[in-house]
């Protein structure tokens, strides 16, 4: 009977041992080696750990731009049709919007799709009454915003942007309109250090000027400062040796505002 102490302890050593190695060992090895799927990371020498993205998620992503591509298309091919759809015009272009929009909610930064969007906004403003084109007309000077933001060397968003703001302007009055005019020259100014060469920039300052001079004065503050500007871009412009500066003298001299209209955006599809 003095033995069975000795047995009883064995025996709980021996049953404590065995969930040892079955249960309790096994498991944590396990929680050692198992990753989820999503934080395979790399192991080559000198390479960075970066999580693998999931193959549904690259997926997703080509399909996005897919139907990004897509939405696009369908637009160009709208406003190519309204060129020559005297009666069906303001519709076409309509639903032409709506899928540059549509584009514009999957990819928000898309250039392509902000600029064909602002490129329908100014086309849809020149066929509306000054009330619906005004607001055209600031959604597109957004548009042309966030395409400049996107790619800031590309002229024709600063000229979109610009003459966005100029043609806007003209629909105003009083404080509005003035400020729409500042805009406009601010953008041109902007456009100019991109690329002091385009003359739709030059021109399109030059109208902003005259416009904001005829509203609230030739000597005011505001006009005097945006006017040394230009004349200074004048004067790096190829050198001072061209024609703008009496164009210039033309524009602000002449009884009405000098109307010109806007430049088209160079096509994107």
């Amino acid at each position: 009977m003095g033995y069975l102490p000795e047995f009883l302890i064995m025996g709980i050593l021996l049953t404590l041992g065995w969930f040892f190695f079955t249960e309790v060992l096994p498991r944590w090895m396990a929680s050692r080696t198992a990753r989820p799927p999503e934080q395979h990371l790399t192991t080559l020498p000198g390479v960075a750990k970066q999580p693998v993205i999931p193959v549904d998620a690259e997926a997703s992503i080509e399909s996005n731009r897919i139907t990004h591509d897509a939405f696009l298309s369908e637009a160009s091919d709208l406003v190519l049709q309204a060129r020559g759809a005297e009666l069906f015009t303001a519709d076409l272009l309509e639903q032409a919007a709506d899928r540059t929009h549509d584009a514009i909610k999957l990819r928000p930064g898309s250039f392509a799709a902000n600029m064909l969007a602002g490129e329908i906004g100014v086309k849809r403003a020149m066929i509306a009454d000054d009330r619906e084109a005004i607001g055209l007309l600031e959604d597109a000077a957004v548009r042309f915003a966030t395409a400049t933001e996107t790619k800031k060397g590309v002229i024709d968003a600063y000229v979109g942007r610009g003459w966005s703001h100029l043609e806007r302007a003209r629909r105003l009055e009083d404080d509005r309109a003035a400020t729409a005019y500042l805009d406009a020259a601010e953008v041109f100014l902007k456009g100019f250090r991109v690329s002091p060469q385009n003359l739709f920039i030059l021109r399109g300052w030059g109208l902003a000027i005259d416009g904001l001079a005829r509203l609230i004065g030739e000597t005011t503050q505001p006009v005097r400062a945006a006017e040394d500007a230009y004349r200074l871009a004048l004067a790096e412009h190829r050198g001072g040796d061209h024609e703008l500066h009496a164009w210039y003298a033309e524009i602000r001299a002449a009884d009405e505002p000098v109307q010109m209209p806007m430049p088209a955006v160079r096509d994107l599809y």
